[in-house]
């Protein structure tokens, strides 16, 4: 069975936008980069997060695009995020506090049908400890928390809104060794319901990589995503056949680094998509320690 198309342009931001009802995981795909992995110094950090996704095709489970009219969807997103690390330590690592609060906007078209939807997105508050096993090698371990903030109506083909919660558990890790640099971050995500409409989206785990070599202030290398539904998705408790999602991106990937100052860019081009949109995103991120 296909997932409900008419909703799917819920996918604004996944494009993988901030929504796995439609076809759209509430997790950002590909959003991480360059030192995923290493908790910054103690103190409060603030990290910008921007996006810009496109596509104009929309897959079936099997991959293969499904023709549907009119189809695109574009979204910009701005995602500012604020982390506190504290000097205390607890089971080795550095105690962390941290949120998101993203801002979007999403223009989608389809049938003949076009919808504009501005606002903020669904907030994000996480908890993590920080490893500095040496100069070369960092990781973390993290929960994050995701809650329904974003706008959202059942009646409406766009929402930058889920109206789920979900909690997800995390794991990243990042190696510097002068020439060569390799980020991995991984998670699982437990999906809510929408009470809305009694759809229970599967659980998911994915990862965001980044492969890269350094040029003294320049990484040069490759990012992007591969992200798996585990579990099919159900509506009144009814297993839904055919509904999973999977995708995988890859693209260019840059970073730029000045004391605890640094930036990454990078485009991602999505390879696989099943159940989902398929399209390409930019995405620029800049941390700044106050």
């Amino acid at each position: 069975m296909y997932k409900n198309i008419m909703l799917l342009m819920l996918s604004g931001l996944s494009c993988s936008a901030f929504a796995l009802e439609n076809g759209v995981s509430i997790y950002k795909h590909g959003v991480e980069s360059f030192l995923g992995g290493a908790v910054p110094p103690p103190g409060v950090h603030s990290l910008v997060y921007a996006n810009y996704y496109n596509a104009d095709q929309l897959n079936d489970g099997n991959g293969d695009n499904r023709n549907i009219p009119g189809f695109e969807v574009s979204a910009v997103a701005l995602a500012p995020r604020v982390i506190w690390v504290s000097e205390q330590k607890l089971f080795g690592g550095n105690m962390v506090l941290g949120a998101i609060l993203p801002l979007v906007r999403m223009d989608s078209k389809m049938m003949g049908q076009i919808e504009r939807k501005e606002g903020l997105g669904d907030a994000i508050l996480e908890a993590a400890l920080g490893y500095h096993h040496s100069p070369n090698l960092h990781t973390a371990v993290a929960l994050e928390m995701y809650f329904p903030t974003g706008d959202y109506d059942k009646n409406d083909f766009a929402n930058i809104g889920t109206n789920r919660y979900a909690v997800e558990p995390l794991y990243a890790l990042s190696f510097i060794n002068g020439r060569y640099s390799a980020d991995f971050k991984a998670g699982y995500i437990f999906n809510g319901e929408n009470k809305d409409t009694d759809y229970k989206s599967g659980d998911e785990f994915h990862f965001d990589y980044a492969l890269g070599l350094n040029f003294g202030s320049y990484t040069l290398g490759v990012g992007g995503y591969y992200h798996q539904q585990i579990q099919e998705d159900e509506v009144n408790g009814v297993s839904l056949e055919n509904s999973k999602t999977r995708g995988f991106s890859i693209g260019p990937n840059v970073k730029y680094q000045v004391g605890d100052w640094f930036a990454t860019f990078k485009y991602e081009k999505e390879i696989i998509a099943e159940n989902k949109t398929k399209g390409d995103s930019v995405w620029l991120k800049v941390i700044m320690p106050f």
